[in-house]
Formats: C-alpha cells, structure tokens, sequence
C-alpha cells in the first residue's frame, strides 16, 4: 500500500473513532460546520462507486477509481484526475460541461463519462511516451494551461514534473530526476522531492510548484524549464514561520492556488494545518487563516478559524475554497473579508467532524477525506481520496 494512502487511512481513522465515541454522548446532533455557515448546498457522487476500487473506464458510477488525489478542471469543463493508486491520469467529460455554460444549475447532476488519458495500470515506473506506454509514480498534483492544451502533473515518487500534450497524449518530463534533491537548475539537472501541488501562472509562462519534501515553494519558467526556489528554508528547517523567500517555513505544503491577476499564490501548508499567501512580487509570505500545530474544526476570521489537515485548494474570484481532509468538509475563505465557513461537510454539535458517503443536501451530505478540489462555473468538483469517488458540490 502506498504512503500516501497510508497517511490518509491512519488520519481518517483516528477522527473517525473520536466521533464515534463522542456522539454517544451527543445524540449525534449535526450542524454545517462550526461557527459561521455557508449557502446550503448539495453534494452527490457523480462517479466511482464507495470503496470499489480499481481502473475501469465507462460512464459515472460505472467506473472506478483508486485513492485519486488530484483534480483540476479544464477551460472546455473536461475534469482531470490524477488516479493515484492507479498510477493513471484519466478524465471526466460530458456534454453538459462545457466553456459557455450559462449558470451553475446546468452543471448539477451531470452524466459522465471516465477514460484514461496516461500511464498503465498499477505500473509505478518512470517512463516518457504516449498514453498508456507513459508512466507515473503516484501523480497527485494537476495544472491546466489557460489554452487548455497542456495538462502538467506533480509526479510525486518519481521527484519529477511531467506535462501531457492533451492533443497527442504524448507525456515528457520538464524539470526533476528520480532521486530526491532540492538544487535548482534547468530541466532534469534541477531536483525536487515529492511535490504535490502545482498551479500556473494567468499568461501560462510560469508554472508553481509546492514541492512538499522539500518544505519549499518553487517555479518553473515554462520558456526554458529553469527551476527556482521562492520561499522556504529546506526540508531540515520545517515550521510555520511568516517572511520573504528563504525566512519563511513550512510543514508539507501540499496545494497552491494562484489569484486570477497573478499578484499572489495560496498555499495550503497542511501539516500545519494553515493557509497561507505569496505575493509574488517580494516572495513575502503571511498566514492567511488557521492556527499551526492545533488543528480543529471552527470558522470566522481567519486568525479565529481551525483547519484540519487542509490538503486542496481551489480558487474562484475572492471564494479560496479549502478540501480540509480531516475535517472531512469543503471551507470557503472569503478573500474579501478573510471570512472562513463551511460549505459542505458535517459535523457533531461540538465539533467533531463527521466521515461518510451519503450524498444529500445541507447536512446530509457526507464526505470520507476530500483530498482534492477543482472549481468549474461555480460548481465544486471533489475527489473523495479514500472512498475512490468523484462528488460534485452544486450550490
């Protein structure tokens, strides 16, 4: 079994028997999170089926999944997965996404349909090439670039950063070598270690990376492949500390998110449990909402609010919407007002979060772990990690 499905097994279990034992006592009172609540909404499954794993292709809940970790939508609503214990990239497409979709309300309920796009089955190499003759080593993190052409993949185990023609499906390596390393460079001289999260930059020149390993933040220079390294202080230096570049720390960061004007990257430090921002003009880093080392459950301003575990990040406009793992729920930052609430996911009166599979609206809603979030037209796009199932959240 994978690391990181591991990771995410053991975290789920712990919370999951808190809120077994707490709700004895509580008569398993529900509420929308805890504190300030969002819009009520609705959550439904709109492919993979609740812990049937496996790689089959073919029309939504027909499908399966296994342990997918990244999701990233494209300009024409194409949905793409990184199905991480499958060592695939698949995708999701239907005729009811598409880039002139007028309102949210179209896309809710979707038929879809699932097929793969790269790698071969349970095949964890490193391998260049075409489709399934490609391979990946637990991919997690997904970029789109603006035009929609260029898929770009955060190859975790294999240390690397690959790119997908979308075209051809022809996959090549940009940046990384398959030993862990933190030096900067060109192309495969440069070295990362289990990055995970990625995000592009508005005129597609500029590719970030959240290279968790590493505790660092760096970029790709998409013209040349050149490598730098913004902010963090290594992976010997971990911690929670706000700064410019290398005075600034982190704990395995795992997500980034970029504002639609470029001016500054969101970062989701999840093992300390914060979001936090980079203006990228001065590589200054500052902790937008949660408390490091004390996880929980509580929303309001973001100095005031408790993540747990916050693994994706996804942005819409002044709306940071956060996949808080262990929580099992999806926050919203307001960026407005540095507001954080819940907009789907439950919990018991007390704040212990609520672990399930239900689809259903407001409270009724359940997620296992969402590990990964996309945000396409105002509709959430959720890959629900351990209970291999994309869910969708339409307000």
């Amino acid at each position: 079994m994978k690391k990181g499905r591991e990771m995410g097994k053991n975290i789920n279990q712990k919370w999951k028997a808190s809120a077994k034992m707490i709700s004895l006592g509580l008569g398993a009172s529900l509420v929308l999170g805890a504190g300030i609540q969002a819009q009520a909404v609705t959550v439904s499954t709109i492919a993979g089926a609740f812990h049937e794993r496996g790689a089959l292709d073919g029309p939504g809940r027909e499908a399966r999944f296994e342990f997918p970790q990244g999701i990233v939508a494209a300009p024409d609503g194409t949905i793409y997965i990184a199905d991480t214990g499958n060592d695939l990239i698949r995708k999701i497409s239907s005729n009811g996404l598409s880039a002139s979709t007028p309102t949210p309300a179209h896309l809710r309920h979707l038929n879809v349909d699932v097929e793969n796009v790269a790698g071969s089955e349970h095949r964890a190499r490193y391998r260049d090439g075409v489709g399934p003759n490609a391979r990946f080593n637990n991919p997690e993190g997904l970029a789109i670039s603006p035009d929609g052409k260029t898929l770009y993949v955060a190859d975790s185990r294999n240390n690397m950063i690959r790119k997908i023609d979308l075209a051809t499906k022809t996959v090549s390596t940009i940046a990384g070598h398959t030993f862990p390393s933190s030096g900067d460079g060109v192309g495969k001289s440069a070295g990362f270690e289990s990055p995970r999260g990625l995000a592009i930059s508005p005129d597609g020149k500029t590719l970030y990376v959240a290279d968790s390993g590493n505790n660092m933040i760096r970029k790709i220079d998409l013209a040349t492949n050149t490598v730098t390294t913004l902010a963090g202080a290594g992976k010997l230096t971990p911690g929670h500390a706000d700064g410019v570049g290398a005075q600034a720390t982190f704990l395995e960061p795992r997500s980034l998110a970029i504002s639609a004007d470029g001016q500054v990257l969101y970062i989701a430090d999840t093992r300390n449990d914060l979001i936090r921002k980079m203006v990228l003009a001065t590589n200054s880093v500052s902790t937008l909402a949660g408390h490091a080392g004390f996880p929980g459950t509580l929303n309001g301003p973001g100095p005031d609010a408790y993540f747990y575990h916050p693994i994706s990040i996804s942005i819409d406009g002044n709306k940071l919407y956060v996949a808080d793992g262990a929580n099992a729920d999806i926050r919203m930052i307001d960026l407005s007002t540095g507001v954080v609430s819940t907009v789907a996911g439950a919990t018991l009166n007390g704040g212990v979060p609520i672990a399930g599979r239900e689809d259903g609206m407001g409270v009724e809603g359940h997620f296992q772990f969402p590990g990964a979030v996309t945000v396409f037209h105002g509709v959430l796009f959720v890959a629900d990690t351990p209970a291999d199932t994309i869910r969708e959240v339409s307000f």
